[in-house]
């Protein structure tokens, strides 16, 4: 570890600790005299292609420094020999800064910083190379554009500065993809219509009118094709998440089918709260 820190520039006193959150890279906290940092060992059975990711990454963060925005972040990767990653002992290592998540959870900011991200990689000439084959949906007849992938509220830190992170699964796509994931992180717990309408109010802020007409046409369909999605993988039991037990797979897949149960029984107002934001 001091290793591979004193690669990228990090030396003196240094503390590291496993995190437990995240499911698929190790990562770990590193306390230095020059400041706090996460650090990540790629998991390469999921990234087989590790070095596409990270060019991913790059222009993302590119993106962001064009469009420098007050509100909305990304993490900031150190880089070692003109890369954002390193290669040592056979594993792919990348460290960014920590942020602190300080400043409390709302739809409202899930939302905004979900569209803000959108709006500003699709400002900027950067072309993503999709990595993981997240969503299988049909040709939808749209425009496709720079997606996140991922947009539950655990890929956000919520501090005084949104930031968005676990950049691992940008790519590109079709932007209701992003809002239907959002919509199901924020009505994982409890649905909510006042919660739907929080999210696609900070969602529509965000994008700050960069969506065509059709593409808001689109975003109901989005939830439902995703919750249906993730319902159909969690089907397919420990093929699809060998970490899991077969009963927690179905339970998880009964809690979804479940979500969009509610979501489908109230598709009238949803569509309605989305013109409404959207001021269609």
């Amino acid at each position: 570890m001091n290793r591979i820190l004193e690669m990228y520039g990090l030396t003196g006193k240094i503390s590291v600790s496993l995190l437990s959150s995240g499911h698929i890279n190790k990562t770990y906290l590193c306390e230095c005299e020059s400041g706090r940092y996460i650090l990540q060992s790629m998991n390469r059975d999921i990234f087989r292609n590790p070095e596409i990711v990270m060019r991913n990454i790059s222009a993302v963060e590119t993106a962001f420094e064009k469009y420098s925005d007050e509100m909305v972040s990304v993490p900031h990767y150190l880089s070692c020999a003109d890369r954002n990653y390193i290669e040592h002992s056979g594993e792919i290592w990348r460290i960014y800064e920590y942020t602190e998540d300080n400043s409390g959870y709302s739809p409202y900011r899930h939302g905004f910083a979900v569209g803000r991200f959108l709006k500003i990689v699709n400002s900027c000439e950067i072309s993503l190379e999709t990595v993981l084959n997240l969503h299988n949906f049909v040709d939808m007849g749209l425009p496709m554009r720079n997606i996140h992938g991922d947009t539950k509220a655990d890929n956000i830190i919520f501090g005084e500065r949104l930031t968005v992170i676990d950049l691992d699964t940008v790519m590109s796509g079709y932007i209701c993809a992003d809002y239907g994931d959002m919509i199901r992180s924020v009505t994982a717990a409890e649905f909510s219509l006042s919660a739907v309408y929080e999210a696609t109010k900070g969602f529509a802020e965000g994008l700050d009118g960069f969506l065509t007409a059709e593409e808001i046409d689109s975003l109901y369909s989005g939830i439902v094709l995703i919750i249906s999605e993730l319902a159909e993988r969690y089907s397919g039991g420990q093929k699809n998440f060998p970490n899991k037990t077969a009963e927690q797979c179905l339970a998880r897949e009964r809690e979804l089918k479940s979500q969009l149960e509610a979501i489908e029984s109230c598709g009238n107002e949803i569509r309605e709260i989305i013109n409404k934001c959207f001021e269609k």
